[in-house]
């Protein structure tokens, strides 16, 4: 097929690219090439702003928007682009707060305050493409994780501990959160894609873990001993992303419907220790 990645130069896209060329699709890649310009030679880049207009009169058998965040980016796509299948990079952050879990595909999407402007605007482009008459899927991931983590998320933990300094969690730590792999996420679109399965899909590990469950393993990956603490007065909205890269208010989903599809996920501690061996090992 002809597919057209708006955006892909950073974290999920080179494995969402390399993935689509090895399974011998024609990629073309569309974003500022402010972070990226560079591809593989069967890459094509064209180098423009989504925020001005698209200027492409080619037709693309799929369009995969990893980085549309407001409604009027999601607007732009898919009224100026020529394509018969659309793909939604998402987020589980889309989902109104809520005291009930899991988050299904059912679940109402709508205000959750520890997300702000980021929630409202994808909210926004999920309702613009639900009454649009185009076909379309939304992949809704929880927290990503892995190699050049662009979200000080990994980095952060591995960091701190090394540097044996304290890790602050807000509240008592104990919200259970849940993760998904980089390159599963690209894997769930690249099935997305070439079934052109339309509808909403949560896209998370099988398991869920603690704030501080997560800390302590990932302590015990580097083989250090952690220094926490706890904040009490930025615990739930009062998060402060500074202190700690996830907030303790509970955020998992059920990821039944994507499983269904074929999607198999890595458990947070073996993908963890699998990323920190290979990749953040040597950069930390």
């Amino acid at each position: 097929m002809d597919i057209l990645i708006i955006g892909g130069s950073r974290f999920v896209g080179p494995y969402l690219t390399k993935s689509l060329i090895k399974k011998g699709h024609e990629v073309t890649v569309f974003n500022r090439g402010q972070i990226r310009s560079k591809y593989a030679s069967r890459i094509k880049f064209i180098k423009g702003d989504r925020n001005r207009d698209f200027n492409l009169s080619s037709h693309f058998d799929v369009v995969i928007d990893t980085c549309a965040y407001t409604g009027i980016q999601i607007e732009k796509a898919i009224t100026q682009l020529d394509f018969d299948f659309f793909i939604n990079f998402g987020t589980a952050a889309s989902y109104k707060k809520t005291e009930i879990f899991p988050l299904t595909e059912e679940s109402p999407l709508g205000n959750w305050p520890i997300w702000g402007d980021y929630n409202k605007g994808k909210v926004e482009c999920e309702k613009i493409l639900e009454k649009s008459n185009i076909k379309f899927a939304t992949i809704r991931p929880v927290y990503v994780l892995g190699p050049k983590n662009y979200c000080n998320r990994e980095t952060f933990i591995y960091s701190r501990i090394k540097k044996g300094l304290p890790l602050v969690l807000p509240g008592n730590g104990k919200a259970i959160i849940q993760f998904v792999f980089a390159k599963e996420v690209a894997e769930s679109i690249v099935c997305l894609a070439e079934k052109k399965i339309r509808g909403h899909f949560n896209c998370c590990g099988d398991k869920s873990i603690t704030l501080e469950g997560l800390v302590k393993e990932m302590a015990n990956i580097v083989g250090i001993k952690p220094k926490i603490k706890y904040n009490r007065n930025t615990d739930g909205d009062k998060f402060d992303e500074n202190e700690f890269p996830f907030a303790n208010e509970n955020f998992f989903c059920s990821n039944e419907k994507i499983k269904k599809l074929g999607i198999k996920f890595t458990s947070p501690l073996k993908g963890l220790k699998e990323d920190y061996e290979n990749y953040y090992r040597n950069v930390i």
